[in-house]
């Protein structure tokens, strides 16, 4: 190996960490890391073709930029994948990862192939604010592409932690919302903000949490009971659909009623 290629070798590994320091803090909630989120989500023994693992923010220390998007197979067909990694700046949206959102999204549409959305994210980056919401290629082009693949391949999201305000459109535009009971939640204000715009005290879960959005908003249609739940659920119903609407859905085995 070439000192250039042990080079890109580390660098990559460095990246695929995510911020080590973080990991800690998720597995003490209950939560998995983005690339073993991957790992369960994708078929074993499979390659999964990442794109963009170098991009990064003109911030110190961010990863991928807070996010992994790419190509992997679910299932045995191929599947582009958008999922948060958490471990960076608490998931947030910077100039970058909305890129990068928007070119998968891409990518789905010139191969017909479905999408999933691995959500946990503590919407727009504040630093970056200035950056990623004004153009016809910034945050806004996320929401006006999700409407354009609706009824050309099926969306799913999962959503594994938060979704904060301007991201909060991000679930509620895709055809299925796994939210995981506990940790998802969905929302533009916080409680805080709706207290002083009304005076009505609230908590997070009533407001938007997973339980309240599959039993009374209906932004919610699944409510796992954990990360594992969640991704197996997800791998699932991406079992029942089509690549796209150019297709017919899948034909399965008949099983005989119990």
């Amino acid at each position: 190996m070439s000192a250039g290629e042990e080079r890109y070798q580390q660098e990559r590994a460095r990246i695929e960490q995510g911020h080590v320091k973080y990991r800690d803090k998720l597995k003490a909630e209950g939560k998995l890391f983005v690339r073993e989120r991957l790992k369960r989500l994708l078929d074993p023994g499979t390659d999964f073709q990442e794109d963009w693992l170098f991009a990064r923010s003109q911030e110190a220390e961010t990863p991928a930029d807070g996010v992994v998007t790419g190509v992997g197979r679910v299932g045995g067909r191929s599947v582009c994948i958008m999922a948060n990694d958490y471990t960076v700046k608490a998931g947030s949206w910077g100039e970058k990862t909305i890129q990068k959102i928007i070119r998968i999204q891409e990518k789905a549409a010139r191969l017909k192939i479905p999408i999933l959305y691995m959500v946990d994210a503590a919407g727009g980056r504040i630093s970056e604010q200035i950056r990623i919401f004004p153009g016809r290629f910034h945050a806004g082009r996320i929401f006006y592409n999700e409407v354009q693949l609706s009824g050309v391949v099926p969306q799913v999201c999962v959503l594994f932690g938060p979704s904060p305000a301007g991201s909060a459109y991000l679930p509620a535009l895709t055809d299925v919302v796994i939210m995981v009971d506990g940790k998802a939640s969905l929302y533009v204000g916080s409680p805080r903000m709706v207290e002083m715009a009304i005076g009505e005290k609230t908590t997070l879960e009533d407001l938007g949490g997973a339980r309240m959005h599959c039993t009374v908003s209906g932004c919610g249609d699944v409510l796992a009971s954990s990360d594992e739940d969640a991704i197996e659920l997800a791998r699932q119903y991406v079992s029942y659909l089509p690549s796209s609407y150019c297709e017919l859905p899948p034909r399965a085995q008949a099983a005989e009623p119990k």
